[in-house]
């Protein structure tokens, strides 16, 4: 299991994967998927300068950088997958970003539930996923699986503090400045609706509306890392 496991960190590693974990989800009900106990979480970080581009405004190059990341998360994804299958074990890529429930704005899995079990970071009062390297400047991807891998230990607290960076600077004001823990709702953390909304009725020229990502650009974790590089 370890030999294997160490084979699948090097292909990350080797496809260009920035941040990856593996979590154990046993206690945690997966839904339609509660086959599968064990994910790994993987994350691409995204260009920096196109990030810091957003810090007013949603624009094209991050509509195509958005596109471009989650493209590549789910052929790399894709590509571990059948390596697990190979093995005689089950697995299923979760596409990196799309809505399978259109009234409820979500996909099948939540993939931050499974990064933050992995050890990938936390989730910040935005709803976004704030890794300990990169902030919340990445793209997100899981692949759930049946194969016994050595979970990492999972995150568990919010390490926002009294930052309202995010909150103060979301032009739908659906930031709510409630601190994350295992089990909070989403909706406790952000109105997706006021989001989702403001993003298609402003900018639904850019990705049809599925982008904005002020609040990522403006995290003083993602712009703390910028300044060690």
């Amino acid at each position: 299991m370890k030999n294997f496991q160490e084979h699948i960190i090097d292909t990350l590693r080797q496809n260009g994967v920035d941040v990856y974990g593996f979590s154990d989800l046993k206690d945690i009900p997966t839904l339609k998927f509660n086959k599968f106990e064990h994910a790994i979480s993987i994350a691409i970080k995204l260009d920096e300068a196109i990030v810091d581009s957003i810090v007013a405004s949603p624009n094209q190059a991050y509509c195509d950088e958005y596109k471009e990341v989650n493209k590549k998360l789910d052929f790399i994804s894709e590509h571990i997958s059948k390596k697990i299958q190979t093995f005689g074990y089950n697995a299923l890529p979760i596409p990196a970003s799309k809505r399978t429930d259109l009234i409820n704005i979500k996909g099948d899995f939540p993939h931050k539930t499974a990064a933050t079990r992995a050890g990938l970071g936390w989730i910040g009062k935005s709803s976004l996923l704030i890794t300990k390297k990169y902030g919340p400047r990445v793209r997100l991807s899981t692949i759930l699986t049946d194969f016994p891998f050595e979970p990492a230990i999972p995150i568990n607290k919010s390490f926002c503090g009294k930052c309202i960076k995010c909150i103060d600077a979301c032009p739908a004001n659906a930031i709510t400045d409630r601190k994350w823990y295992p089990g909070l709702a989403r909706k406790n953390l952000v109105d997706v609706y006021k989001c989702d909304n403001w993003k298609k009725t402003n900018y639904f020229d850019l990705c049809k509306g599925h982008v904005c990502g002020i609040c990522m650009a403006v995290c003083h974790f993602g712009r703390k890392t910028i300044s060690r590089t």
